[in-house]
């Protein structure tokens, strides 16, 4: 590994550890700082973003709730539109129950 001079790293490490290992942990350390530091630069885009976020989910959950309601509503009157059919056919049945009976009872 003659790669930044790191072969001295590698003998003083004793091979133990691949050198592609190695040299992906020591990305993943720069990954971390570089990226920490481009963080706090952008601290208030994020911040931004991030209330942007919370407002979308607000919004969202209002909408579902409003939804749902609406939903619900319908099946309410749904359900108490067909109680009332129901009642309606049962109510026509005894009528003509009562009318067989009678005309069984003229015969």
């Amino acid at each position: 590994m003659k790669i930044l001079g790191l072969e001295a790293i590698s003998e003083a490490v004793g091979e133990c550890i691949a050198s592609r290992y190695f040299l992906a942990g020591i990305g993943a350390v720069a990954g971390v700082i570089l990226l920490s530091k481009l963080l706090k630069q952008n601290k208030p885009i994020l911040v931004g973003v991030t209330k942007e976020v919370i407002s979308f989910k607000d919004w969202l959950g209002t909408s579902i709730a409003e939804g749902q309601e609406f939903w619900q509503d319908v099946t309410a009157e749904a359900k108490h539109l067909y109680k009332l059919d129901v009642e309606k056919k049962l109510e026509i049945l005894q009528k003509q129950q009562e009318v067989l009976q009678k005309i069984k009872a003229a015969l």
